[in-house]
């Protein structure tokens, strides 16, 4: 029996291998391995990997922060972690998925409900797959429509927030911006011109094909300072 379990794993470490060359950074260019993140015996997560459910996202910024263990592009800090209306520029992380305040549920889809931790808390790997960059960067669902956003923030969708009540609901999404002047179609930089005016692309709004207005028309998901006058970034 335990021939056959070594035989597995040898197994399950070569599909690993066969990943990784081909959807890096996560393997061979950047000298990762797959024993520096996934172990076979003694693991504390339910992946093989070398963290708690609760840690997973530690494991990812143990190389995604600046100095960390491996040099990579895109770093984060814990500071950078958003506390709604006081602190970070990045969407949160160990948090609860459901938070009524921030029109926040359980994913439905199994490719993000299957990666929040045992306790329901989103991790980097909630969003992200490591292994594979089908949706580019390393998403787990097509975010071209918004797809990812809106299957825990669905309460934040058209239909259930636009309203001719009188009431102040919610911005609407997945309509096209009227083509004119009224809408500032396209919309107006930081200085009154049309975008991109002010040489600073961080700022500008990202319509959707056909002109459509998506939450991340809007809505960054790393490193926004809600700041329009200054260039966001890392």
């Amino acid at each position: 029996m335990r021939k056959y379990l070594t035989l597995a794993f040898v197994v399950i470490l070569a599909g690993f291998s066969v990943v990784g060359a081909t959807d890096d950074p996560h393997g061979a260019t950047n000298s990762i391995t797959c024993e520096q993140c996934h172990i076979p015996h003694g693991t504390l997560g339910d992946i093989l990997v070398n963290a708690a459910d609760s840690l997973v996202s530690t494991l990812c910024l143990s190389c995604h922060t600046p100095g960390g263990w491996v040099n990579m592009a895109e770093e984060l800090s814990s500071s950078q972690k958003a506390i709604p209306g006081v602190s970070g520029s990045s969407h949160s992380w160990d948090v609860a998925a459901v938070n009524s305040t921030y029109g926040a549920s359980l994913p439905q889809q199994a490719a993000l409900f299957d990666h929040l931790s045992a306790d329901s808390s989103i991790t980097c790997a909630t969003c992200h797959d490591p292994h594979r960059n089908a949706n580019s960067p390393f998403l787990r669902l097509d975010n071209s429509a918004d797809a990812l956003c809106l299957d825990c923030h669905r309460d934040r969708d058209v239909n259930s927030v636009r309203t001719y009540t009188g009431n102040v609901l919610s911005h609407p999404v997945g309509i096209a911006l009227p083509t004119t002047s009224t809408f500032h179609n396209p919309p107006l930089d930081v200085d009154g011109n049309p975008q991109p005016s002010d040489g600073n692309t961080t700022n500008d709004y990202q319509l959707g094909a056909g002109d459509i207005v998506r939450c991340t028309t809007c809505h960054g998901i790393h490193y926004t300072d809600s700041n329009s006058g200054t260039v966001d970034g890392p």
